[in-house]
């Protein structure tokens, strides 16, 4: 597909080429080897969360990775959270993670299946 020429690599995706304001792009990286973390390294220099998928991976190479994706967020003042196994989310220092968790049991029916 021609609209896909910009993404050099086929493992490395934004969500949009179009939404260059800060905070309005999202990476998903799915490496196959350790050398393939200077993709992650990249787009999160560049301020963009980054979600790593790594489990494609042997257990040996996706510590690394993890590693890697540890020094790169101390070193840049960022976090990382597991969202997943062998899921991550590399969040940028000025980003807010708002968690879905329930507050506790609605009454108002939504979902409720009991």
């Amino acid at each position: 597909d021609a609209g896909d020429a910009w993404v050099t690599d086929p493992r490395v995706k934004v969500a949009s080429d179009t939404a260059e304001e800060k905070g309005r792009r999202i990476g998903t990286v799915t490496p196959d080897s350790f050398r393939d973390a200077r993709a992650v390294g990249e787009l999160f220099r560049e301020g963009v969360p980054v979600i790593m998928n790594l489990t494609a991976m042997e257990a040996a190479d996706a510590k690394r990775v993890v590693d890697f994706a540890a020094g790169l967020v101390f070193g840049l003042r960022g976090s990382i959270d597991r969202v997943s196994n062998r899921v991550f989310l590399l969040s940028p220092a000025d980003t807010e993670i708002i968690s879905g968790e329930p507050t506790g049991h609605r009454t108002d029916g939504f979902f409720n299946q009991s």
